[in-house]
């Protein structure tokens, strides 16, 4: 389990340079910078600008910049933010937390809602409740996330039982969680539907249950059976609701990354971008590593693939 581990964690180091890498390129290709919009006030004189430039190494080639950020990265040292006026790692731990207190609430709701509805559903097959299921996670898979948001805020608007933005306690956060795990558990629902439906039809199952085994443990042992897809997706959903909460964040006015991401492209501040992407990058990459060891646990076949 550990060499498991240790390699699944060595795969990460290459493809967080790429993208890092990739994401300083794409970002030279947009005319200007921050402190190029500097230069249009007046009472910031040229010699500020330049040495500010220097400082930075913003007036070196595109290669020694991005040499210069990584070198300051191991450093600790994630620059700073001209829009902000603020080093850039105190403005990203703060919204990182948010965002992360915002996925991972969004996750456990996903998962507290799609596990006893998908189970439901696949032990009454082609019955009024599968069928009720399934529309409610039609309803799910085509609601956007826009109109899920603002339906939420009209509630929260009409009952007074939620603020309508900002963060300020667990309430704060009930609203903007709901509005990203909707389509969320509506996939999970329909993906352990289909999987318990087809492993408690397995030969194996059957014969449990012929046996005599009480029921909850012949589902108990289907469900684990049934896990490995469901496992794998939830890796892969962490990153569908982390790029979702761009959106969220914005209409619930939520500090978090996302909108933080958006706001820096909008404002040209180059290395808050660079670090806003980085970190989310990890988020991902760190979940998805959550998931393989968790898959490996419940599948030992799949520490030797």
């Amino acid at each position: 389990m550990i060499r498991f581990f240790v390699r699944r964690l060595l795969e990460m180091v290459p493809l967080l340079f790429l993208l890092s890498l990739l994401i300083f390129g794409l970002f030279q290709l947009i005319p200007g910078d921050y402190l190029s919009e500097m230069e249009l006030n007046p009472s910031i004189s040229r010699q500020t600008i330049e040495d500010l430039r220097r400082d930075y190494g913003l007036n070196k080639p595109f290669y020694i910049q991005y040499f210069l950020w990584l070198r300051e990265l191991f450093r600790g040292n994630l620059g700073y933010s001209f829009a902000q006026q603020r080093p850039a790692v105190d403005l990203i731990a703060e919204r990182l937390r948010n965002t992360v207190v915002l996925t991972m609430s969004s996750l456990t709701l996903t998962l507290l809602f799609s596990f006893p509805l998908g189970i439901y559903a696949a032990l009454n097959p082609h019955r009024w409740p599968d069928r009720l299921v399934l529309l409610i996670s039609l309803v799910g898979l085509s609601l956007p996330t826009v109109l899920a948001s603002l339906l939420l805020l009209y509630l929260a608007f009409l009952t007074g039982w939620f603020p309508l933005g900002g963060t300020g306690g667990l309430r704060s956060v009930v609203l903007p969680s709901l509005a990203l795990a909707m389509p969320s558990v509506a996939f999970f629902v329909r993906n352990l539907r289909l999987e318990m439906i087809e492993t408690l039809r397995q030969p194996f199952v059957l014969a449990a249950a012929a046996r005599g085994l009480p029921a909850h443990r012949v589902i108990f042992h289907a469900l684990r059976n049934a896990l490995n897809p469901t496992i794998s997706m939830a890796g892969i959903t962490f990153g569908g609701l982390l790029s979702g909460s761009v959106v969220v964040e914005k209409i619930f006015d939520w500090p978090g990354l996302g909108a933080l991401t958006v706001d820096s492209i909008l404002s040209r501040d180059l290395f808050v971008v660079l670090n806003c992407v980085l970190a989310s990058a990890l988020l991902i990459a760190f979940a998805n590593l959550l998931a393989d060891l968790i898959l490996a646990w419940n599948d030992p076949r799949i520490r030797y693939s």
